[in-house]
């Protein structure tokens, strides 16, 4: 019998496609056959479907399977493809192989592989970026193996694929962790589409120096859709300011926070991210040479332009005095916003760039240069796709980060499968 506990230990990757966690995807890149091996455990005695869409999380043009266990104990595993949002059609080339498939306890657990290009047409290839799979399932077996029930319950899930955090690669909290939380004060969330919030903090003495070594989201229950990303700036200030909030943008930010704004950031959190878990051997300095005041930045989006809401939305911070063996810091790079930034009519696509040159590598990093080891690609509506570079001496060199098919509402910080140096 297949169980949760099983299935965690035999694949690299899970998460849940659904919110009631009825649904549960468990994954594995096999990069040298290019092979990713799947497995589905979802609570029902039906049919089960899974899917992955045309970056859109629609079903029209979806590369789908649906499986099943009978009666009799027999499994089915159907690849198909969806033309519109009917029953998907049975396809001439089946990519998708089943490994075993087993009915237990009301639970439907389905494990199978595919190819990540199976040369199909009627298929998706499987590319690096985010990835939006579809899915579905119904309490009951299917009357025959063309004839589908309408399914109980369907919905959408983004997913990072290939550049998801494995759990083996999660390290776990020692013994002496500790942690503290940045909350937003109870904050009354403007009526218009774009707020800033800042609030300042001291961060709890720690006697000596620490490791900041996990940071995880505190967003509100039912404010997911509210609270579009967190970003903690490293700052120095006068201790009077602990505790006060402020929308950053108004007249009524004191001056001695405003310069705070775009100072080196310490964690950051966007919409659809989860934990952020640094690897064992790396700890962001928290204390005497570290981090001892910071302001948090939250981003509200609300274009419904609702009133009267308040957030209390914020971040924890575990740490550890238990040093690891490097020192982490954030490197931001890219093209800030401005009034300037402005895409002309008509265009099908628009390219923006920024520059994080020689000039500015060569003051700013060491000698030796600094270990890339992950990053989080951030825009906004308008960017689809997003790409960080590296050049070394005037040639380019593999991309560090890349995500063809960005989802402005899943926002994860992605891993590197092995560490990059940057040069200055």
């Amino acid at each position: 019998t297949v169980t949760a506990a099983t299935l965690k230990e035999s694949y690299d990757h899970h998460v849940s496609l659904d919110e009631e966690e009825k649904y549960m995807m468990y994954w594995t890149m096999n990069d040298a056959t290019k092979t990713i091996n799947i497995a589905v455990a979802v609570k029902t005695t039906g049919w089960v479907g899974f899917g992955i869409s045309p970056y859109t999380g629609r079903m029209p043009g979806s590369d789908t399977v649906i499986g099943w266990v009978n009666s009799n104990g027999t499994a089915f595993l159907q690849d198909r493809f969806a033309p519109t949002r009917d029953v998907p059609l049975l396809d001439a080339q089946q990519d998708y192989k089943l490994i075993s498939a087993e009915e237990n306890n009301g639970m439907t657990t389905l494990r199978f592989s595919r190819k990540y290009d199976t040369g199909d047409s009627k298929d998706l290839a499987i590319e690096t970026g985010t990835t939006r799979l579809i899915w579905a399932y119904n309490d009951i077996d299917p009357a025959t193996p063309n004839t589908f029930t309408k399914h109980t319950k369907q919905g959408t899930r983004s997913v990072n694929l290939f550049t998801s955090l494995a759990e083996s690669n999660k390290p776990q909290l020692p013994s002496d962790a500790k942690y503290f939380d940045l909350h937003n004060p109870n904050v009354t969330v403007p009526a218009r589409d774009t707020t800033y919030w800042c609030a300042a903090f001291k961060l709890p003495e720690v006697n000596g120096t620490a490791h900041m070594i996990r940071i995880d989201p505190l967003i509100e229950k039912k404010h997911e859709g509210l609270v579009h990303h967190i970003l903690v700036y490293d700052c120095v200030f006068d201790e009077s300011f602990h505790g006060s909030s402020h929308d950053c943008d108004s007249r009524n930010m004191p001056d001695g926070l405003r310069s705070c704004r775009g100072a080196t950031v310490i964690g950051a959190w966007a919409i659809g991210g989860g934990p952020l878990y640094f690897p064992a051997h790396v700890g962001l300095p928290l204390g005497k040479r570290g981090s001892r005041y910071v302001v948090m930045e939250t981003h509200y989006d609300n274009p419904l332009l609702k009133a009267g809401m308040t957030d209390s939305s914020g971040m924890r911070f575990y740490y550890t005095h238990q040093l690891r063996q490097y020192d982490a810091a954030v490197l931001e790079i890219g093209q800030a916003t401005s009034p300037f930034m402005v895409l002309p009519e008509n265009q099908a696509n628009w390219e923006v760039a920024g520059y994080c040159s020689e000039n500015c590598t060569r003051d700013n990093l060491p000698a030796t240069g600094i270990k890339f080891f992950g990053g989080l690609l951030h825009t906004h509506l308008t960017g689809f796709s997003i790409v960080t570079k590296h050049y070394r001496d005037g040639k380019e060199l593999p991309e560090l980060l890349s995500n063809r098919h960005y989802d402005f509402n899943f926002q994860e910080t992605e891993f590197l499968r092995n560490e990059v140096t940057l040069m200055p």
